[in-house]
């Protein structure tokens, strides 16, 4: 009994230490918030950046875009989310108080996401679908997401490409998509599409997925979005629609796309190994991706990254 009331004594105090510091954590957020609004100008993004729940310094970004244009829908959709603990969207569920939808194709962090206060105490809905490009639009529909969003934000670590592409159910203010800063900054490039892709069963390393920046720069062009920067870790993208993008054009001095230093490789057995930018390409170079220049697909090492 002594060691049952240890235990829930122990939770309940852990409890109570994390939600005091992550409340201490938004009042900073707060403040830092309030300093960017000040800004006339930024040099790039990387000016407004700040980490509450986000991986990195994307919870800044999204906050003084929508501090810039509180017009827009105060609704978002992440989809990609894990456990939700870390995401680009909490802080502005917690902060601002909106309306979200997440999907996640781990049905045991959806009912981990379910568990948490965060559940009740605001208007969230997670949906547990593996997501591909064919039923994108289908799912949007299904759980009644409305077209009109504040926010999109996409990480699903493979053919995220391609499902943006197909994307027609949606119309965000805002995109954030992650790129793969390993395919350089040269070449419109993505992995090929497959329903079933999953990063780490496509290749042991885990450093085959995704797309180049380019890649996702002329498919938001053809969709009437442009790009305003990326992320200084170099991994997510910001597009906004061309009524923001008309406004805040004038605000970013340089809309600087940033080179990630990750070093992400794996070995066979899954153990970090730590490789840089050639090696790791030269991991990964009989890889097939397609060049979206010509839609013709080709080994890596034959398109010199």
């Amino acid at each position: 009994m002594i060691k049952i009331l240890k235990k829930y004594l122990s939770f309940v105090i852990k409890r109570i230490f994390d939600e005091e510091i992550q409340k201490e954590l938004i009042l900073k957020a707060k403040l830092l918030s309030v300093k960017n609004r000040y800004f006339k100008k930024i040099k790039d993004l990387s000016d407004i950046e700040f980490q509450v729940y986000s991986q990195w310094g994307e919870d800044g970004i999204i906050d003084w875009l929508i501090n810039k244009y509180p017009e827009i829908p105060k609704i978002f959709l992440e989809i990609g989310t894990q456990d939700y603990k870390e995401s680009n969207t909490r802080f502005l569920l917690i902060n601002k108080n909106w309306n979200g939808f997440i999907i996640e194709a781990d049905k045991a962090a959806v009912e981990d996401i379910k568990s948490q206060r965060i559940y009740w105490k605001h208007n969230l809905r997670a949906i547990n679908e593996f997501i591909t490009k064919d039923n994108i639009n289908n799912v949007i529909k299904k759980f009644n997401i409305p077209k009109k969003i504040g926010l999109l934000s996409l990480d699903i670590d493979g053919v995220d490409y391609w499902v943006l592409k197909k994307l027609s159910a949606l119309d965000p203010s805002i995109i954030v998509c992650e790129y793969n800063s390993l395919f350089g900054q040269k070449k419109s490039v993505t992995v090929p599409y497959k329903s079933n892709f999953i990063r780490s069963k496509e290749h042991y390393s885990n450093l085959y997925y995704g797309a180049s920046i380019n890649a996702f720069i002329d498919l938001m062009k053809k969709k009437n979005y442009f790009l305003i920067g990326t992320n200084s870790a170099g991994n997510n993208a910001f597009f906004v629609k061309k009524n923001i993008w008309n406004k805040v054009k004038k605000l970013i001095i340089t809309k600087k796309v940033f080179v990630s230093k990750f070093r992400e490789s794996r070995n066979i057995k899954g153990v970090l190994t730590f490789l840089e930018k050639k090696k790791s390409l030269e991991l990964i170079k009989n890889k097939f991706m397609i060049d979206l220049k010509d839609n013709s697909k080709k080994k890596i090492f034959k398109l010199k990254l």
